[in-house]
């Protein structure tokens, strides 16, 4: 394993700036509301519009947040990695053959 590398069951965690980097594509790019609830456990909730402030202030929620913006994105290289894999062991389809005389 390299020295940058995390074991398989580790998720590596983002900067805080990519971490906020990516809430601003959320809301900026993919148009996520900002009143949009993104996590609620008991009587805590926090909304889209509350992540980059949690982030920078490094709350204990912020911390939280972190790891499950980095799981998720990490997440995310997987399966798209793991599709990668399945389409370069799926055959391609025979093509169709041309009946003679056309």
């Amino acid at each position: 394993m390299c020295p940058n590398e995390s074991p398989p069951d580790e998720v590596a965690l983002l900067s805080k700036a990519e971490a906020i980097a990516e809430v601003r594509r959320w809301l900026e790019v993919e148009g996520v509301d900002p009143e949009k609830v993104f996590t609620a456990a008991g009587e805590s909730t926090i909304r889209y519009k509350d992540l980059i402030p949690h982030l920078e202030q490094e709350t204990p929620d912020g911390k939280l947040l972190l790891f499950a913006i980095s799981r998720g994105r990490s997440m995310r290289a997987s399966r798209a990695a793991g599709a990668r894999v399945l389409l370069d062991i799926l055959p391609q389809p025979p093509k169709p053959e041309t009946p003679p005389g056309r």
